[in-house]
């Protein structure tokens, strides 16, 4: 993992197809031929089992019994320690590999047969799981047993530029599903459909897409089918379920087995039967091993009924699976009880023993519930814990540290530290920790960059980073995989929602009004606004003013936008006070406007609203007007903007102005170069702005502060 690359590993892979491997044979005269690309392969890659295996079984077609000994106690070693990690705890992360054959050449080589596998997620939020149910060859219980190399094979792959951003991943998950399905195999048919339906607006839609992998045998579009029934059930929706389970249950498939007693004790397309749920179960949890069936039907449970409490038959269950060894059930149990028990629930000593277990923390889950559970409790306990769960993957925990320490940060630019935590946040899943990045990649002038964190949020479902993405592809940037006109088209669509409509057709005026991604368009800005603004959106009304008093819809209607900008401050919006106050300070006509356009933005200011502390430090510490200029006074203000972790390169123009007028020079220098090297990134879409900038530090350099020029005022 540390020196691997993914051109070594498809070189790897390349070598044992070219020996004839197939899990358990290969071709002497083609493993004669290709000895050296074999023993490449085992160079480069010793950590496959799939490659040990092909290097062992040449070695034994060829009459190496020396290698054949290296390589079989390599994958010996390789084995026990893949079960050792698959078999551990709760929570615990799948087994890595580098391929899905490491898992197949493991079962082989213990004299194990696969029964039935799937993929149980849609993303890979780090990890991909890809549950395999297993059995000896002479029959058995099953083992549920967990690998990813998702995870492996994106780590190898440095040189993409999506490099560690999920989007990587899910580039993977994409590529290799789409390959396999080609092949026919169920579980990424299976995947893919689970996809489809995620992406269906209904719940017809979504079992139509389903309906099909499941009859397969597909275990994900299975269960999601009858999920969607429990939860947004319509006549005939579990039509056939029962069919599509019965032959797996009758055939001895644990998880289908459990799936059926689920459908029995819900009524979910059969008349339910609690005494057929409950025998049901029984008969899973003797067909797979370690009692895991209850754990895993609880886990079905909470989706159909997300924080309500066991039944009592399922307790019983839980119980006794606990009481025989298993982790999972017993921390199914207690985590439930501190969710449904609230204050009457008390935390033992063994109750925290069983979470702070090493064993319980895979994925870091365990500590991340003690450190919660401490919060408000044990300040120092709490923190403890939330670094575990943090240095164990658990990406809530790594976005928390993350934040803290952020804030604690200032203006500063991120650490090390803080960025490596968001990362590693982002690519557990956690959707704001992906947004931020995205927001500080265009802050550093990588706006391709921004798109990676934003496409992986989006794929999230993340909307805030949608509307990001639109704004990004919409700015003219080079290399966006999105234009304009697409961006138009989400928007679009996004304009008739209920939720994000207002904001979408926002979004759509400004780029009426800008003529990108479609025709410049001032009346149609116009249409989409003002029956949002007459309706008192607040936000339409102070987009819809704005463009109104500067020209930007109709000519002569000042009048028009004043009203609107009046009735926005009328709500006390700190938006409307920023925005108005802005144009009555550089563009009012009326005698006071400017005056009292400053007045209206101190207000703001001074109830912390963050562009109104920007736009009055702008105007004391740059006016050529005697009567507002105050660099003492304006200092102040950009001090508390700096106080703020993110801040932006225009604030931080106005910092580094202050500081000049103040003297500051070498502060002032410092903190313009910072927004020169930013600006610079995006000197693509915006060559002007990065002249202006560039220009401003020329005069601290110089040791002047800058003077705006009263002929061409305008807000910073």
């Amino acid at each position: 993992m540390a020196h691997g690359t993914i051109k070594a590993a498809n070189a790897a892979a390349n070598a044992v197809d070219a020996v004839g491997y197939a899990v358990d044979s290969v071709d002497a005269d083609k493993c004669r031929a290709h000895a050296g690309e074999l023993a490449a392969a085992v160079r480069a890659v010793p950590v496959s089992m799939m490659v040990q295996r092909a290097a062992m079984l040449c070695a034994e077609a060829t009459g190496d019994r020396d290698g054949a000994e290296r390589a079989s106690t390599a994958m010996a070693a390789l084995a026990r320690d893949a079960f050792a990690q698959a078999t551990r705890g709760a929570w615990p992360k799948p087994v890595r590999i580098v391929y899905p054959g490491d898992a197949l050449a493991m079962f082989s080589s213990a004299g194990m047969t696969v029964r039935y596998d799937a993929y149980t997620q849609r993303y890979a939020s780090p990890d991909y799981p890809w549950m395999v149910a297993v059995t000896p060859r002479d029959g058995g219980q099953e083992q549920l047993l967990y690998f990813d190399f998702i995870d492996t094979l994106q780590a190898l792959d440095r040189d993409n530029p999506a490099y560690g951003t999920p989007r990587l991943r899910a580039i993977y998950v994409d590529t290799i599903m789409e390959a396999e399905a080609k092949l026919g195999t169920l579980r990424s048919i299976d995947s893919r459909a689970l996809s489809a339906a995620a992406e269906a607006n209904t719940p017809q839609a979504k079992i139509a897409v389903l309906r099909p992998a499941a009859e397969q045998g597909g275990l994900t579009s299975t269960q999601a089918w009858m999920v969607i029934c429990a939860l947004r059930a319509y006549p005939g929706c579990a039509d056939g379920l029962i069919d599509v389970l019965l032959p797996q249950a009758e055939a001895k498939h644990g998880y289908s087995m459990l799936m059926l007693a689920m459908a029995y004790a819900e009524g979910i397309g059969i008349q339910a039967d609690p005494k057929a749920a409950e025998a049901l179960l029984d008969a899973a949890d003797r067909q797979i091993a370690q009692h895991r069936a209850a754990a895993a039907y609880a886990d079905l449970h909470a989706l159909i009924h997300p924080g309500k409490a066991f039944p009592p038959f399922l307790r019983q269950r839980l119980q006794a699976a606990s009481d025989a060894g298993n982790a999972s059930a017993a921390i199914v149990l207690l985590t439930l009880d501190m969710k449904t028990k609230g204050k009457t629930f008390a935390l033992s000593p063994a109750d925290e023993t069983r979470l702070a277990d090493p064993a319980n923390n895979g994925t870091g889950r365990g500590f991340w519930v003690l450190s919660q559970w401490y919060q408000g409790r044990d300040k120092a306990k709490s923190d403890d814990y939330l670094r575990r769960a943090a240095d164990a993957g658990d990406s809530t925990a790594l976005r928390s540290l993350a934040l803290r320490l952020r804030e604690a940060q200032g203006s500063a630019p991120p650490s090390a530290d803080a960025l490596a935590w968001f990362e590693k946040a982002a690519n557990g899943g956690d959707t704001y920790a992906m947004y931020y990045l995205g927001l500080i990649a265009l802050q550093e002038g990588k706006p391709r960059r921004a798109e990676d964190w934003s496409l992986s949020a989006v794929m999230y479902d993340d909307v805030n980073s949608l509307f990001f993405l639109t704004n990004l592809w919409t700015a003219g940037y080079a290399g966006m995989s999105g234009t304009p006109e697409k961006a138009v088209s989400i928007l679009e669509s996004l304009s008739t929602s209920d939720e994000y409509g207002a904001r979408a057709r926002r979004q759509l005026a400004g780029l009426a009004l800008e003529g990108k991604g479609m025709p410049k368009n001032p009346e149609r800005a116009r249409t989409l606004l003002t029956p949002d603004a007459e309706a008192g959106d607040v936000q339409a009304q102070i987009q819809l003013g704005g463009a109104l008093l500067y020209g930007l819809i109709g000519q002569g209607e000042q009048a028009k936008g004043r009203k609107w900008m009046e009735r926005a401050v009328a709500t006390d919006s700190l938006d409307a006070m920023v925005a108005f106050g802005s144009w009555l300070y550089y563009s009012g006509t009326d005698p006071g406007d400017r005056a009292r356009g400053l007045a209206m933005s101190r207000k703001a200011a001074d109830r912390d609203d963050i562009s109104a502390i920007n736009n009055v430090a702008w105007y004391l510490c740059v006016s050529s007007d005697d009567r507002v200029r105050d660099p003492v006074a304006g200092l102040g203000y950009s001090k508390k903007l700096e106080a703020q972790s993110e801040i932006g390169p225009s604030s931080l123009d106005t910092v580094a102005a202050c500081e000049a007028a103040a003297g500051h020079f070498a502060r002032a220098i410092e903190l313009q170069q910072r927004v020169v090297d930013s600006v610079r990134g995006l000197s693509e879409a915006d060559p002007d702005t990065l002249k202006e900038m560039q220009a401003r530090l020329a005069l601290y350099q110089a040791g002047k502060p800058y003077i705006e020029d009263p002929a061409e005022r305008q807000a910073p």
